[in-house]
């Protein structure tokens, strides 16, 4: 069964953000993380629980962690009944947890 995706408004503005920075290094490097994102949902979609679960803090949902070919990112998510909800899109080298609160909105 293929899940629907839901995303996060800053996972959104994050992904955005990464991909221009991608782009002013290289012309079409931007284009190259999108589709790099791309196949990390639709392994996401197909196979939700495939991805290796996050470290959890205790009283929160499982979430997992989908890596970006090519890319330091990973694609961060919960898996809902009929849905995953992108968390983040996270580099790799970024503080972890910065994005815990956003699992109450």
């Amino acid at each position: 069964m293929t899940l629907a995706k839901r995303e996060h408004p800053e996972a959104r503005a994050e992904l955005r953000e990464a991909a221009l920075w991608y782009e002013d290094r290289e012309p079409g490097l931007g284009e190259d993380f999108y589709n790099a994102v791309d196949e990390a949902i639709a392994r996401i979609s197909n196979w939700p629980h495939s991805a290796p679960v996050f470290p959890r803090w205790a009283g929160t949902p499982t979430v997992r962690s989908m890596a970006v070919s090519a890319f330091p990112y990973r694609v961060l998510y919960l898996v809902a009944q009929d849905r995953f909800v992108i968390l983040a899109y996270a580099h790799e080298r970024r503080k972890p947890g910065y994005w815990h609160h956003r699992i109450e909105t």
